[in-house]
């Protein structure tokens, strides 16, 4: 006998076994127990969710109702219905449920989509049921594959069709389907089946097969499914027939193709080590264990939306449909990510995916994104050094005079708080200060409100307020995108920024960060403002050069000079101070 598929063999019989479809299956058995079933239905959804079996059952529960156990009572208002032979109902069941049965017509669109065979089947809706069945049925799957010139000659017939004819329309995309037959049906959307119903399922199907299986089997099984049931058991049968018992996880990565979980679980834990060496090892297994570029960068994303749902709902959230065994494993890993952290660099993928479309060298940019994504926190650094901002620098050696430990403290201090360079000794003589007259005796003045106070030049001054903005950040990585930005301007509630050249992918995400630099604002200048990301090319003239280019075309001034990075370093070394700045001949 011929092997028939696991998808075919445990196929939905009655409404409640169409997984998914609960308020679906209820709504047409209520239409069955008051007589309000309409002459046409349009079941859409994604492949196989259950359109074709639930208009398979449908069929049988109007023409053989005592076959369906969960099919309520036929109305009898209109007067009794003729009773139908067991017999005959049970075989008129098999052969609906076969595709077989003569009073249940299943017609492909794809292939029967001309406006002749449309005419052929309006012909024959005419002609009466046989065998008892009480309808004649007509279940047109993928039926956005007709014609113009067919659906239009069928409009007629689904408004107004003879009482003893049904139509039940299938499709996967509802929008090719003209607005004059939806609006002839009854339309019923088929939602996308849960992880943990299709998990559910496949555990019910391997313990009638007899098979064992691990559950993150059982469970990645049911996520590549993607929310078809038919998808899944497909998967399941192909696994199977494996010959291997019990189904490991090894086995299903080996014959479908999957990167190794172990493997996933090394470059996440060498990016946020912080190893750049290490994730540059494991992104190249991967990629030589047969994984493409595309698909390596999907399972990445993948992994780290987990991560970011654990950091962010916590690791039992029914957002992560995962086994028992995975989310110990996630809650390790999630321990060591900021959620805002998580997001920057899920992001940082999808411009990988968007860019890797647009070049040659897709390699290249795979791995100059997993350099970016380990030195998240240390390229933060470096941004604040060439910002003029503080950063984290090389502790100074342990045989270091008190002075050159001190120095090391001021550099680490917010710049808003820095003191002034000290400036070479005057040579001239100071002249002495004229002797100041007596100060005239003050008349009694009346107590009043105390004066305001001025502000001071860090609240004012929008470059001390970024500096201060920067050193509040620095050592917060979930924040680093912020050193990435440059201030346009600060008038009144408003306060512009732009991403620095070469972070041009941040735009997006800045914007949706906003509020966050929102609040760094708030908490330096004591009232509201709104943030603005400007990328326009007039936002970046405005903004001018940064202190990199400045000091590349020599027109650094002393200030800029003491925050570079090589700068600063000498300083230390040689327990130095800046005298003068002067561009090079």
């Amino acid at each position: 006998m011929a092997y028939t598929v696991l998808a075919r063999r445990y196929r939905a019989a009655s409404f409640g076994q169409v997984i998914g479809q609960d308020p679906i299956g209820k709504t047409l058995r209520n239409a069955i127990a008051t007589g309000r079933v309409a002459h046409a239905f349009l079941f859409t959804g994604t492949r196989g969710v259950g359109k074709t079996s639930m208009a398979r059952i449908l069929a049988r529960a109007l023409n053989a109702p005592d076959t369906v156990e969960d099919c309520p009572k036929p109305d009898e208002s209109g007067g009794p219905l003729e009773p139908i032979d067991p017999g005959v109902q049970q075989r008129m069941a098999d052969a609906i449920m076969r595709g077989e049965d003569l009073n249940v017509i299943e017609i492909d669109g794809a292939s029967n989509n001309s406006v002749e065979q449309a005419r052929q089947l309006i012909a024959n809706a005419g002609l009466a049921p046989t065998d008892q069945a009480r309808f004649k049925i007509y279940i047109i799957d993928e039926v956005h594959m007709l014609s113009t010139s067919a659906f239009n000659a069928l409009l007629k017939t689904m408004e107004e069709p003879p009482d003893h004819v049904k139509f039940i329309l299938c499709t996967t995309e509802s929008h090719k389907v003209p607005a004059t037959i939806q609006s002839r049906c009854q339309r019923f959307d088929f939602r996308n089946i849960s992880t943990s119903a299709i998990a559910d399922h496949l555990q019910s199907v391997l313990a009638a097969e007899s098979v064992g299986a691990e559950e993150e089997v059982v469970w990645q099984l049911a996520r590549l499914g993607n929310g078809s049931m038919r998808d899944a058991l497909s998967l399941l049968d192909r696994l199977i027939a494996g010959g291997e018992q019990p189904l490991s996880a090894a086995l299903l990565e080996q014959m479908l193709g999957l990167p190794p979980q172990d493997m996933v679980v090394r470059l996440v834990d060498a990016i946020a080590d912080g190893n750049v060496a290490g994730t540059l090892e494991a992104a190249s297994a991967l990629h030589d264990g047969g994984i493409g570029h595309e698909q390596l960068i999907d399972v990445l994303i993948e992994r780290l939306r987990q991560l970011m749902l654990a950091a962010a709902c916590g690791v039992d959230s029914p957002l992560l449909e995962l086994s028992e065994q995975a989310r110990a494993m996630l809650a390790k890993q999630a321990e060591r990510f900021d959620t805002s952290a998580l997001v920057y660099m899920i992001a940082l993928c999808e411009n990988l995916q968007q860019a890797g479309k647009r070049t040659s060298n897709q390699r290249a940019l795979l791995d100059a994104t997993m350099v970016r994504l380990a030195l998240a926190e240390k390229m933060a650094d470096v941004t604040a050094l060439l910002s003029g901002g503080p950063a984290s620098l090389p502790a100074a050696p342990s045989t270091g005079t008190k002075k050159k430990e001190e120095a090391l403290v001021a550099d680490r201090a917010p710049v808003s708080a820095a003191p002034t360079a000290p400036t070479a000794p005057s040579t001239r003589p100071v002249a002495p200060e004229p002797p100041r007259p007596a100060p005239a005796p003050e008349a009694p003045v009346s107590p009043g409100p105390p004066p305001a106070t001025p502000p001071t030049a860090a609240a004012t001054d929008p470059k001390a307020i970024w500096q201060e903005i920067l050193s509040m950040v620095a050592d917060k990585p979930s924040l680093s995108w912020v050193l990435h930005m440059d201030l346009l301007s600060l008038e009144g509630g408003m306060v512009r920024v732009r991403p620095q050249p070469g972070h041009r992918d941040l735009v997006s995400f800045a914007s949706q960060q906003g509020a966050r630099l929102a609040e760094l604002f708030q908490q330096v200048l004591k009232r509201q403002v709104r943030v603005k990301v400007d990328d326009s090319e007039a936002a970046a003239a405005e903004a001018g050069p940064g202190p990199a280019v400045q000091a590349a075309e020599g027109r650094v001034d002393q200030k800029t000079a003491m925050s570079l990075p090589m700068v600063k370093q000498v300083l230390n070394a040689f327990d130095a101070t800046v005298i003068d700045t002067r561009p090079l001949e």
